[in-house]
């Protein structure tokens, strides 16, 4: 199986990260906070990833989009439900390390029936 996680399996546009807080279904898991909204079948997972001003400096959200993004890459082979996910970075994730991201992403990917494991 291989682990990339390219450009195409990523949200971008503005419209599809309203959909997914507007429709979809949300929770919180430590230092994340998931929303995700069922795909039809065809279309593949995509995933978005929020991080606010609120967090600090840019260099702290963009280490949170990093492990965050590291985590959900290595944890993608688990998922069996096609679904437009956003996961949210909570001010936490600034004391939290990459193993409690990768930890809490997981939780939050099981509790939200997206995985198979």
């Amino acid at each position: 199986m291989r682990l990339t996680f390219p450009k195409s399996r990523r949200l971008y546009q503005r419209r599809d990260f309203v959909e997914v807080r507007d429709q979809g279904r949300r929770l919180a898991q430590g230092c994340v906070v998931i929303n995700w909204l069922p795909v039809p079948e065809g279309k593949p997972w995509r995933l978005g990833i929020i991080t606010t001003k609120a967090l600090g400096p840019a260099v702290t959200r963009n280490l949170a989009r990093r492990r965050i993004r590291e985590a959900f890459r290595l944890f993608q082979g688990h998922l069996k439900s096609h679904a437009d996910i956003v996961l949210i970075a909570r001010s936490s994730i600034r004391k939290a390390s990459a193993t409690r991201v990768s930890e809490d992403v997981t939780r939050a990917l099981r509790r939200a029936g997206l995985t198979g494991a």
